[in-house]
């Protein structure tokens, strides 16, 4: 059952701002470091609102977890908020761990700096001590990290997502792919936006992580920020200008349409 409120959202940003999506530009210089899926990513999940098993809605009593989904909707946010850390944060293990307000502050620090600014040097990053990466500092703290990362309901007013709208050709795929791995090798993760419109089968947001070309397709991982085992597939036909994701709890795999985010204010 697709989130019919947010096809609503989606529908009058684009008929009310409609705006013109900025030129790509590519990065002038390299990243440090390229985005790694054991330590850059949260090692909590986002959950869907719906009961999925295998890309269908089922009822709750079917689900295979227990308890209640209570950090839903925060695709965009946990996307988004990996990559800021990726950019603006450093670990130092040696040193002794914040408070838990220190702790709250800091991470507000790393996501109130746009994520599509380029990546701080070393010496000015924000300093996460006690622990030596995202992954680990997420999982002995996730309530703090999910209460400070980013609401969710803002994502649905961004006038980025007005584009859901207009269609798709192959041309534009193409070029996306093209600028996917252009990035790649400058070691710069994307942040993407999978969609079907109108029926949203799938509305999600994935980092694509790394890539490379296999006979006739190109082959991506991505960071899935509804899944914390490993990094999922994104697939793109060179043939048919086409993107495809497998399959999931979520979704059942196939075709979607792709647009990169969070390049600038409009994205």
């Amino acid at each position: 059952m697709p989130d019919r409120f947010k096809v609503l959202s989606c529908c009058l940003i684009f008929l009310f701002a409609a705006p013109v999506l900025p030129a790509y530009e590519p990065p002038s210089t390299p990243a440090p470091r390229p985005f790694r899926y054991a330590t850059d990513t949260f090692a909590f999940a986002n959950e869907t609102v719906w009961n999925y098993v295998g890309g269908t809605v089922k009822s709750d009593s079917s689900h295979t977890q227990t308890g209640k989904r209570d950090y839903t909707r925060h695709c965009f946010v946990v996307s988004r908020a990996a990559v800021q850390f990726w950019k603006f944060a450093r670990f130092d293990p040696k040193a002794a761990p914040l408070s838990v307000d220190q702790l709250a502050e800091r991470i507000r620090k790393v996501t109130e700096r746009s994520v599509w600014l380029p990546p701080l040097p070393r010496a000015e990053r924000i300093v996460f001590p006690g622990y030596s990466n995202l992954r680990e500092i997420s999982s002995a703290n996730p309530g703090i990290f999910q209460e400070n990362i980013g609401l969710g309901w803002p994502v649905y007013f961004r006038a980025g997502n007005a584009p859901i709208a207009l269609p798709l050709d192959g041309s534009t795929e193409a070029r996306l792919n093209d600028e996917v791995l252009r990035d790649l090798g400058m070691n710069y993760p994307t942040i993407v936006w999978l969609y079907r419109f109108p029926s949203l089968a799938i509305n999600h947001v994935v980092i694509v992580i790394s890539g490379q070309k296999s006979g006739n397709r190109f082959h991506y991982l991505v960071y899935d920020p509804n899944y914390t085992d490993g990094p999922k597939r994104l697939d793109y036909d060179p043939a048919a200008r086409a993107f495809s994701y497998q399959p999931t709890f979520y979704f059942k795999g196939g075709a979607v349409d792709v647009r990169a985010l969070y390049r600038g204010v409009l994205q």
